[in-house]
């Protein structure tokens, strides 16, 4: 969940966060008109509309540099791709999970979490070209109808879910499309499946929650896949032409300063307690639910995917009651809702209104809080049966909204991706130690396409975590220095 001082964050969709919860990315919608993707025009169409809302849902990383490179990277393939009228776009998704995907139109996403995994530009060359070949073959038209107009209450992820699921068959015609308009450009085939290794290392541990599939959900792996990318790479005839990164550590060093893990400008997960630095609040969702947070909002989902509870902010203002019927009469509305009941209440020592609403779709209540100059909203609904059995859960989360301790704001660090060398015949373990890496020893291995027993050449550069204390950025035209947490340069 962004903060609001930079920016105020949008209204998530009721939706949201039931259908990826429940569904992943395959949810389907309740559309009012159905498009279906004949043309070019209309990829173009479908997926501008869509790349909206991943950019105000997900965040889109600010590297210009990063941005620049990826791009020429991309547009080096295109030439060898099937025509198409539509432009090709290329974008940084503020994800932790490594991922990769193709919206209708041409607009390619690639995770920061992904890039802080690849090891070569051969890797990263095959990523991109997986997902130009996705549009380029128009992978979209052949699986789904697609929503040009859906229900206010019903776009979001469920939409750009849809529109970035593929069938096993076309993820494994992108494999050899991506390899092929790889080499084709100049660079090593084999990348497709040394990437591919490290991406079930990845899946191999425990990295926390993400925020959207990770690669290994939307582009199912397989030793066979692995095994069938190494064939065809040793039979792919390509003249290599010269890397855009002139070195190894030309290469990574464009990857130093992401975000590793949960960037803490979202707010982090403490156990079920979600605490938010920026914005002074904490608030506690029940056990056993799957937790979820959003650039726009952070929520739970029930065990039997029917219901969820998700705050986000309603907007700026100090009456939580005449937010409510604001939301009341507009958004509400227009998706065929509407208001059974409602009441003044106190969360602690916060005033708050809380309306019990249903509608088609769904049913359940929202409650409204004042805090801090912005009305936040949170909202427990289910999709299915009676609110009853979830009701109580809801009423406790609203009552555990509250203010940081000062021991929870000493939680909050920045983890950044920072590059050190090896020193001959170290260990993975000497060098976390020397370096204070902030990473376990087995995602070090896994990011450095490593062993956890292996033992370091001299000059070897390494990926590691570097950590300090998190900085809230500051208000708006404060005057502030918002570069306090960026992250230092390399140690040798």
């Amino acid at each position: 969940m962004k903060s609001t001082r930079p920016i105020l964050a949008g209204i998530l969709t009721f939706s949201l966060i039931w259908v990826w919860g429940c569904a992943g990315i395959s949810g389907t919608g309740n559309p009012s008109r159905n498009v279906i993707l004949t043309s070019d025009f209309d990829d173009a169409s479908v997926g501008a509309e869509a790349a909206k809302d991943m950019a105000q849902q997900m965040g889109i990383v600010e590297d210009p540099d990063l941005q620049a490179y990826i791009e020429v990277i991309g547009r080096r393939m295109i030439p060898f791709a099937p025509a198409r009228s539509f432009d090709y776009t290329f974008h940084i998704i503020d994800q932790s999970a490594p991922n990769a995907f193709a919206l209708p139109g041409g607009y390619i996403y690639i995770s920061r979490g992904l890039l802080t995994l690849v090891n070569s530009e051969d890797e990263l060359a095959c990523v991109i070209g997986h997902e130009i070949t996705h549009a380029a073959e128009r992978h979209s038209a052949g699986r789904q109808q697609f929503d040009s107009r859906m229900n206010p209450l019903s776009i979001g992820f469920m939409r750009i879910g849809q529109l970035a699921a593929y069938g096993r068959n076309q993820e494994r015609d992108a494999d050899r499309g991506g390899q092929i308009l790889a080499a084709k450009a100049g660079w090593n085939p084999s990348g497709m499946a040394t990437f591919m290794q490290d991406i079930d290392s990845m899946e191999r541990l425990t990295t926390g929650w993400s925020r959207l599939p990770g690669f290994f959900d939307s582009h199912p792996t397989s030793p066979q896949r692995a095994a069938e990318s190494t064939n065809r790479a040793e039979n792919l005839q390509w003249t290599p032409r010269p890397n855009i990164a002139t070195s190894q550590y030309a290469f990574l060093e464009k990857m130093t300063g992401l975000a590793l893990g949960a960037d803490p400008k979202e707010g982090i997960f403490e156990g079920t307690r979600f605490l938010h630095l920026d914005m002074d609040f904490s608030v506690l969702f029940p056990d056993g639910w799957q937790l979820i947070n959003n650039h726009d909002a952070v929520g739970a989902v029930a065990p039997a995917g029917n219901a969820f509870i998700a705050l986000r902010v309603a907007g700026p203002g100090d009456d939580p009651k005449a937010m409510a019927h604001i939301f009341a009469q507009t958004e509400l509305r227009e998706g065929n809702g509407r208001v059974r009941r409602e009441q003044a209440l106190l969360i602690g020592s916060l005033s708050a209104y809380r309306i019990h609403v249903t509608a088609s779709e769904f049913k359940g209540f929202m409650t409204f809080i004042a805090y801090n100059d912005f009305i936040y909203r949170l909202d427990a609904l289910t999709t299915g049966g009676p609110i009853d059995s979830y009701a109580g859960r809801g009423r406790t989360v609203a009552r555990s909204f509250r203010p940081l301790t000062e021991q929870e704001k000493g939680l909050f660090k920045s983890t950044r991706l920072s590059l050190v060398t090896g020193r001959a015949g170290e260990s993975l373990r000497g060098l976390s130690a020397r370096t204070t890496n902030e990473l376990d020893l087995a995602t070090t291995a896994v990011l450095n396409d490593l062993f956890i027993d292996s033992r370091l050449e001299e000059g070897q550069w390494v990926k590691i975590g570097r950590a300090r204390p998190y900085v809230p950025e500051p208000p708006p035209n404060s005057g502030q220095d918002s570069t306090a947490a960026e992250p230092s340069p390399p140690l040798p």
